[in-house]
């Protein structure tokens, strides 16, 4: 599994996401074209935290065959928008 090649087009993706973007639906898309991770076979939310008054981050873990992406994203009800805080790849 080529780790750098899966890395590389998540952060460039994510890079130039829009403010209305859906991010599991990117992600999906992204990884779509890369064979090394597999089928994807699902995702479930993991963990949910208030940052702020009108802020939560969550964190999302998207299955594939070969791999598992935990995802941490932010969002703000009030402007309706999402940020991606980070992720990590797990074999």
């Amino acid at each position: 599994m080529n780790i750098r090649k899966i890395k590389l087009a998540l952060t460039v993706g994510l890079m130039n996401l829009g403010p209305t973007t859906n991010i599991l639906q990117l992600v999906r898309e992204l990884l779509a074209d890369i064979q090394d991770t597999g089928a994807f076979i699902g995702f479930k939310k993991m963990d949910i935290a208030q940052v702020s008054r009108l802020g939560t981050k969550e964190t999302y873990a998207l299955q594939y065959e070969h791999c598992t992406i935990a995802l941490e994203v932010v969002s703000n009800q009030a402007h309706a928008q999402q940020l991606v805080h980070g992720f990590k790849l797990m074999r």
